[in-house]
């Protein structure tokens, strides 16, 4: 298991009942819910910046679209 650290962090009323709404309604704690929210957050903002940093590069070369890149014309 990982070293974890312990980070407060505030949220609106609102959002913590969200929280701990879904937390009821699926079995699952609070802090497991932030975590797996907290890891996808980054992954998107991290997959967004790369796009942005490789986006001139592409079209230079012919890829436009994300399916240009990905393969997925037909």
């Amino acid at each position: 298991m990982s070293i974890s650290k312990l980070i407060n962090v505030r949220v609106p009323v609102g959002l913590q009942k969200e929280l701990q709404d879904l937390s009821r309604s699926e079995h699952v704690p609070i802090s497991d819910l932030v975590r797996d929210s907290l890891r996808e957050f980054l992954a998107v903002r991290k997959f967004r910046k790369l796009s942005k940093d490789v986006r001139g590069y592409a079209r230079k070369v012919g890829f436009v679209t994300d399916e240009d890149i990905l393969g997925l014309k037909t």
